[in-house]
């Protein structure tokens, strides 16, 4: 079940060099948004259901309207607090925070057991973290600021490989640009 549905598969154009087009900057390389399991999903439908199954000795007409619009906004709150990860020719994007990619080494995917050790005996405590249980894949991007006091962004994704294309492509793109 492809639960991450929210991710365009094609990649942007690239800019030529020298080109004035602002558009091209904004034009997402990778999209990806961290969709949880099926496990939240039935809990946020089951805890609608409960706040409606409070009022059936009031009333089961509003019962049934509270239960409904109580799953209706618990899913949408589930939606929304998810998580972005995303790559523009100039941005890497994950949830709220923001860095230009040419601040950003050589992204390393993790899988299985790394990634288990990455978020857990090897975690980082001065990387910047978007990290969640239902991901079994992450990824790991060295910060090359020395003025930024993260050292690494450490991001899930259910498409590791995708991710760190699109952020080579993106720091590739930047250094074609800058010359």
């Amino acid at each position: 079940m492809p639960a991450a549905a929210d991710h365009t598969a094609e990649p942007a154009s690239p800019t030529p060099a020298g080109s004035d087009l602002p558009a091209a900057q904004d034009a997402p390389l990778f999209h990806e948004r961290l969709l949880p399991g099926p496990g939240l999903w039935i809990t946020a439908v089951l805890v609608g259901g409960a706040l409606g199954l409070i009022l059936v000795p009031v009333n089961l007409t509003v019962a049934i309207v509270v239960s409904a619009v109580a799953i209706i906004v618990a899913l949408l709150l589930v939606v929304l607090y998810s998580p972005v990860l995303e790559v523009t020719e100039g941005r890497f994007r994950l949830g709220r925070a923001r860095i230009e990619v040419e601040l950003l080494g050589v992204p390393v995917v993790l899988r299985g057991q790394e990634w288990a050790r990455t978020i857990g005996q090897d975690f980082e405590p001065l990387a910047h973290h978007c990290v969640r249980g239902w991901t079994r894949t992450g990824l790991r991007i060295e910060v090359l600021d020395d003025e930024d006091p993260a050292t690494a962004w450490v991001a899930s994704t259910r498409r590791p490989d995708d991710l760190a294309l699109a952020l080579r492509t993106a720091q590739t793109l930047r250094e074609g640009g800058s010359r």
